[in-house]
């Protein structure tokens, strides 16, 4: 049976590692919105389009990008995922109430897509909570490899990617000042998207997302029934 995960959680909360541990270990496939908007945003086209430069500007400097133009994009690749038969794994997606339930909250959003495509009782809502000072740390702290994109944990002494010794770089996003900047997005603008699907009577789970990445790993797997 197919299942759809939404992890939500502050910046740097964990939501990239533990989407990626599903990825790895069964079968889900990972959409990091992040991700799929960076490479948009910093593509060739983009330079010559002032639409996607706009969103790039809003990316760069941590605001959430239009949601119109966010809720158009994911839904596509969401779709093509339950359309291909595979489980998901959304990390911080959808990240406002307009992606979430759609315009002046016709549930026409993301939300709506996810539950065509797995049913409402195959999609589960995983929050990992983390303190302010916690994100603020591990993110600032954070590096990922130039060439392949795996992250390093932060405060590990290392130079290279173990993977592929490429180079590490560390992101825009990452920056102190913007992430703070993400912070109040994240409190303003997705944290409320709980109470609506609470409202739906979706099922919501909260984990101490500072626990060591195995651990809550393990607890995510325990409520997806996967051992």
């Amino acid at each position: 049976m197919k299942q759809a995960v939404i992890l939500y959680g502050a910046p740097g909360a964990g939501k990239g590692t533990q989407a990626e541990l599903l990825e790895r270990n069964h079968d889900f496939i990972h959409f990091d919105p992040g991700r799929h908007i960076e490479t948009i945003v910093h593509s060739p086209e983009a330079r010559k389009s002032p639409a996607l430069r706009k969103e790039r500007a809003n990316f760069d400097a941590g605001r959430l990008c239009t949601p119109s133009w966010v809720l158009s994009i994911a839904s596509k690749a969401l779709s093509d995922v339950g359309n291909a038969g595979y489980n998901v794994v959304t990390s911080g997606s959808p990240r406002t109430l307009y992606e979430a339930f759609g315009p002046e909250g016709k549930n026409d959003g993301l939300i709506k897509t996810l539950i065509d495509q797995y049913g409402k009782n195959n999609l589960k809502i995983v929050v990992l909570e983390v303190k302010a000072e916690d994100s603020i740390h591990r993110n600032s702290s954070r590096r990922l490899c130039s060439v392949c994109g795996l992250p390093v944990l932060a405060g590990a002494k290392v130079e290279s990617c173990a993977f592929c010794a490429g180079p590490l770089r560390t992101r825009t996003l990452d920056k102190p000042e913007v992430i703070k900047i993400r912070l109040e997005e994240y409190k303003e603008r997705t944290f409320p998207i709980l109470e609506g699907l609470k409202k739906q009577k979706l099922k919501i789970f909260k984990i101490d997302g500072t626990r060591p990445p195995y651990e809550v790993g393990a607890k995510i797997e325990k409520i997806l029934g996967l051992k």
